[in-house]
């Protein structure tokens, strides 16, 4: 081609496969929770309709038809098979039992969070269950929870192993790929080793590790993470830092890992002179050993699916203009093999990252043809095309926008291959003999050290990350944005200069965060908009404000502090010492912290311990708060309405979900500033706000904080004491708890209060005019 010729169009994409794509999806989304009414119906007018468009000879919609009645069928009759099961019927007896299987899955340790303890999810296909006077010998899946006692024992199982395990067992939900969830009362007792490829695959996952031991912390956590998606030693700063970078896919198995393993084995083996067909050969023999050493999960199952499709659309299969047909046969061949991806998101951001590359990169690349070379093009418009691609989708499950997350992905790009491939060379040569794996291993590490540096300063960048609202009209307008950006995006990036104006444009948004218009304005109150938890601040001057609570993790709180220009913060109050209170409260305490009030309740010990370490640490105050307590700071007034009785018993070891006893133990806050009036009742439950109506201590207010962040257990006499006009709920996006609870804000609304919600609103600030009160959000 010469140098005034245009490049060769893009090649037209193949659809034909797409409608059987979405029927298949279809099919297995109705049949994972449908009825058998419903599914005999649905399958039954597929048919009729295959056969009426055969008449007619209108054959893709046949085939379509076809294909949704065939994945219909298949998925419906495993899932009626797994949740009509016998132990599905023991589940929803709620049966002690007693369940002997195989492990199927690493531990997955899960961190204390609100109430909840810090506990251990296991996967076991169990063969036998034997309770109720029954023993069930059966093949079916079923999740198991450990915590308190039996976490320990539970979090060192290995994949493979037989083990027998008490508890009682839990129905799941209709959607899940369980016969049911077993609670564990006592710790796991190992009957059996693992077979022989299991334990060849632990040694092969145990010799990463080891290879990585003389490495720094971050390194040795994140090369397992990378390599084979081995999470466990993740820290949560890591965990934040690439979530707010869109780094986050690097820490799980992708089909960016099996590209990357698959693309250096088709290197070795063309140094080594293998040609088409052997290379072929090469190429499964790399997918089937990726998929055994990463377990043969639903997730890796995924992954190799989608690493397969990039590979074709890459050249290495031969076929360049295939790409969106071998999608489309991927998703048909999921939806047979495993029906229940179809609720997974790790799958639909697979579908739609792998769907972006396919249909934009090769046209985008070309464009920039004219000056630069394919190879280094790629690098720029792949993880872009990812990010746009994805993007609606990560904004609904995280309500963020992140600006850094092209930048992050196309700095951190070339270190992601060499570290994958030196990790898998260190874990395949220390499964021989240790220290075979230790150089590699430790050039896996820092090769990694790079993306890790990456990370923390894309999220250390003022605009990381912009909230956006996870409603569908919102959600629309971000998709709509998206498309038009990819539409641009060749006029762009084909000429330098205005590529590199782009270039500079993305990182001027990192940098500089938009304004909000009026935001935050004048305020006396604010409710930071911390997810899944609670922090409030109570102005006392144009600088300093007392804070009730920090939220469940420091960043959140740092960004609200930072946002509202508080830079002291003389006292905090943590209502009680569940995570979500108090998890934040490192961010806070380098802001002049003097006195720290806390629950009389010092219960989790462990978490109470820990705060009043740290409070001391910075010369700050520890003291219990008691009903008639009060104090002014500037503007400020603080009143303890209530607090939990110091007598209140001790919850257990840990098993249960959640303890009232210290939930009941809040200190409940009544705060005034500028003439605003706020309660802030923590997590009191309805005895415990039973007992502040008790104290004789004034509860008026024209704001309230709902209590447990809207819980559906709400004592009505208390809100009614309050008199207040506004309730805030403060809550995360989609969380698990289901807050706000329909009768929280049902009760609300009865009562004439005005709602306002983080979850849905982000951040809320108070102000008081005359009798009014003027209610803004961040959003």
């Amino acid at each position: 081609m010469s140098g005034s010729d245009p490049p060769d169009p893009a090649p037209r994409p193949d659809l034909r496969t797409l409608p059987l794509a979405v029927a298949a999806v279809v099919a297995a989304l109705v049949a994972t929770v449908a009825s058998g009414r419903v599914m005999t119906a649905l399958v039954t007018t597929a048919l009729a309709a295959c056969l009426i468009a055969a008449w007619r000879r209108h054959w893709k919609a046949g085939a379509a038809l076809a294909v949704l009645a065939v994945v219909a069928v298949t998925a419906w009759m495993r899932a009626d098979r797994l949740h009509d099961s016998a132990i599905a019927v023991l589940a929803r007896d709620r049966a002690a039992v007693t369940v002997t299987g195989r492990v199927a899955s690493d531990p997955r340790i899960l961190a204390a969070r609100g109430a909840r303890p810090d506990a251990v999810l296991i996967h076991v296909t169990a063969d036998q269950v034997s309770g109720r006077g029954l023993r069930v010998r059966q093949s079916s899946a079923v999740l198991v929870t450990a915590s308190g006692a039996t976490r320990g024992a539970a979090a060192h199982l290995s994949v493979g192993e037989r083990v027998e395990l008490a508890g009682v067992l839990a129905p799941a939900e209709r959607s899940d790929p369980t016969a049911g969830v077993l609670r564990l009362r006592s710790p796991p007792r190992v009957v059996a080793g693992p077979r022989a490829l299991d334990r060849g695959v632990n040694r092969i996952r145990e010799a990463l590790v080891a290879s990585v031991r003389f490495n720094s912390a971050d390194q040795r956590a994140l090369v397992p993470s990378l390599v084979v998606g081995d999470t466990s030693a993740v820290s949560e700063e890591i965990d934040e830092a690439f979530r707010a970078t869109a780094l986050t896919h690097l820490m799980a198995v992708s089909g960016a890992n099996l590209a990357s393993t698959t693309a250096l084995m088709w290197w070795a083996g063309s140094w080594l002179g293998l040609r088409r067909r052997p290379l072929r050969a090469l190429s499964v023999v790399a997918v089937a050993g990726f998929v055994i050493v990463c377990r043969s999960e639903p997730s890796v199952v995924r992954a190799a699916a989608m690493g397969v499709v990039t590979l074709a659309a890459a050249g290495l299969s031969f076929d360049r203009a295939a790409g969106l047909r071998a999608l489309c046969v991927a998703v048909m061949s999921l939806m047979l093999v495993d029906p229940w991806l179809s609720r997974s998101v790790g799958f639909w951001l697979s579908v739609c990252a792998t769907t972006g590359i396919l249909w934009w990169t090769t046209g985008w690349a070309r464009a920039m043809s004219g000056w630069l070379s394919e190879n280094l093009a790629r690098v720029v418009v792949v993880p872009w095309a990812a990010q746009l691609a994805t993007q609606p989708l990560i904004t609904w499950l995280s309500g963020q926008v992140s600006t850094t997350g092209l930048i992050a992905n196309v700095t951190a790009a070339p270190f992601v291959a060499p570290a994958t491939a030196l990790g898998m060379a260190a874990a395949l040569l220390g499964a021989v003999w240790a220290p075979l794996g230790v150089i590699p291993g430790w050039l896996a590490g820092w090769c990694v050290q790079p993306i890790l540096l990456i990370a923390s300063a894309g999220a250390r960048a003022p605009a990381a990350a912009l909230s956006w609202p996870a409603r569908p009209a919102t959600l629309a307008v971000l998709a709509g944005l998206c498309l038009g950006l990819a539409l641009v995006t060749p006029w762009l990036l084909s000429s330098p200069w205005r590529a590199v104006l782009t270039g500079v444009v993305v990182l001027a948004a990192s940098v500089i965060r938009p304004p909000v218009p009026g935001w935050p304005g004048p305020w006396q109150v604010a409710i930071c908009d911390v997810g899944q938890g609670s922090a409030a601040l109570v102005r006392a001057d144009r600088a300093s404000a007392v804070l009730v609570d920090t939220g469940p993790d420091p960043g959140p709180l740092a960004d609200c502090l930072e946002e509202l220009g508080i830079r002291n913060v003389p006292v905090i109050v943590a209502s009680h010492y569940h995570a979500d209170h108090i998890g934040g409260l490192q961010a806070a305490l380098s802001h002049g912290v003097k006195l720290l009030l806390v629950s009389p309740l010092a219960s989790p010990a462990g978490e109470a311990a820990r705060v009043a370490a740290q409070a001391r640490a910075v010369g700050a105050v520890v003291r219990p708060a008691a009903p008639g307590d009060a104090l002014t700071v500037g503007q400020a007034r603080i009143a303890v309405a209530g607090s939990g009785d110091p007598g209140d018993p001790q919850p257990d070891d840990g098993a249960s979900e959640e303890s009232s006893a210290e939930n009941d133990s809040s200190v409940i806050i009544r705060a005034t500033s500028g003439g605003l009036t706020v309660l802030l009742p923590g997590d009191a439950e309805p005895d415990g706000q039973a007992r502040a109506r008790r104290t004789g201590e004034t509860l008026q207010a024209d704001v309230i904080v709902m209590p447990h962040h809207g819980s559906s257990r709400q004592d009505q006499l208390f809100w009614g004491r309050t008199g207040a006009r506004v309730a805030v709920a403060s809550a995360g996006v989609d969380n698990s708890y289901g807050h706000p609870s329909r009768a929280a804000l049902t009760m609300a609304s009865r009562m004439g209060m005005k709602v306002a919600r983080t979850d849905q609103q982000g951040a809320v600030v108070l102000s008081r005019t005359g009798d009014s009160v003027t209610v803004r959000t961040r959003r």
